[in-house]
């Protein structure tokens, strides 16, 4: 499950927990554990991107005549300007999320094991739907993001309700230890692979990172602050690549995990 939170984001993580049947406690251990985590990393990322040193970088592949192009919405971000929540839209969002439900519902009872979660084809249902319709979707982007993240912080409060005070200081510093080590590993291997063997600008593998383990808004955030106007884009849509990928390969890596102990013991 953190996993999933640091390739793609809070929602991923709701998805995985609930396919793995994780507990309330655990659940709200890893989240006060992994926040922590990601608040120091991401002061570590700041201090070390350099402001403004793609400036000349953006000078030199900079058009003529800029084009404007349509900025992404973060699916977790509600802070978006602009009306756009009606009744008619209120509605639509509702009933093509019910029907996502009931279509991924239906699909995992057909072709996947018993007690599986539908939460990883529901999503994979609702990726596909907006690339096919994306006119569609796009419209009920801000009804559908408020109505989403709405539900998502009263999962977070119902398994922080469920859960043990007492659980989830025994459990947090391990899960400290485990999210740092995952962030740390990530970070090694960002540097080693992209900028050593690969040559990649730094500037891009911060952003990179910073949109793997936060998310889209964070990376388009550090972008604007170190004055890196053309990486924006860039970085929201990787941040949003993550989110669409984090559920399935997290899922795939719990699987692996799960069959470590049985693996070892022969």
């Amino acid at each position: 499950a953190l996993a999933a939170r640091h390739i793609g984001g809070a929602i991923n993580f709701v998805a995985v927990s609930e396919t793995l049947g994780i507990t309330g406690s655990a659940v709200s251990a890893a989240i006060a554990a992994d926040n922590v985590v990601v608040a120091l990393y991401f002061a570590i990322l700041f201090y070390l991107a350099v402001p403004g040193d793609g400036e000349e970088d953006a000078k030199l592949d900079e058009p003529k005549e800029q084009v404007q192009l349509k900025t992404p919405i973060d699916p977790e971000d509600i802070s978006v300007d602009g009306v756009g929540i009606t009744l008619p839209s209120l509605s639509t969002s509702m009933a093509a999320a019910s029907c996502l439900v009931a279509l991924g519902k239906i699909a995992t009872a057909a072709f996947c094991r018993t007690g599986m979660s539908s939460l990883p084809l529901i999503s994979m249902f609702t990726v596909i739907g907006a690339t096919i319709f994306p006119t569609f979707f796009s419209t009920l982007t801000i009804t559908g993001t408020t109505i989403g993240v709405i539900f998502m912080q009263m999962f977070f409060a119902a398994s922080g309700a469920a859960g043990s005070i007492k659980l989830v200081i025994q459990q947090a510093p391990s899960l400290f230890l485990f999210s740092g080590l995952q962030v740390l590993i990530h970070f090694a291997s960002l540097i080693g692979i992209g900028r050593l063997l690969l040559g990649l600008k730094t500037k891009e593998l911060y952003l990179a990172s910073n949109a793997c383990v936060g998310g889209p808004t964070t990376a388009a955030a550090m972008a604007q602050s170190k004055e890196w106007d053309r990486l924006v884009l860039p970085a929201l849509m990787v941040g949003i690549l993550g989110y669409a990928t984090a559920t399935p390969i997290a899922l795939v890596l719990g699987q692996v995990l799960q069959k470590l102990p049985v693996v070892v013991g022969r």
